[in-house]
């Protein structure tokens, strides 16, 4: 029996046929280039961040039990709106 060669990502960790697919993977992924902490709870890490990537897009984050709100940043901003 042959053995069967793929290539994974290491940043997303799906895996690849070829090496060059792999790499090109690899390299569509945006490292964030700064982080802003809108908000923090008790403790000592964020509550809320916003983070801003390489071609100018920012996309909020919220931390509380793992939960990720997805590409809205206006809402970071609103600290009175409820999330949950």
């Amino acid at each position: 029996m042959p053995p069967l060669a793929y290539y994974k990502c290491v940043k997303c960790k799906r895996t690849h046929d070829s090496f060059m697919d792999a790499v090109k993977c690899e390299n569509s992924h945006l490292a964030a280039v700064s982080v802003r902490e809108l908000e923090y709870r008790s403790g000592a890490y964020p509550f809320r961040i916003s983070l801003m990537f390489p071609d100018g897009k920012e996309c909020g984050y919220i931390t509380d039990d793992g939960i990720y709100m997805g590409d809205e940043v206006d809402y970071a901003r609103d600290k009175d709106k409820k999330h949950g």
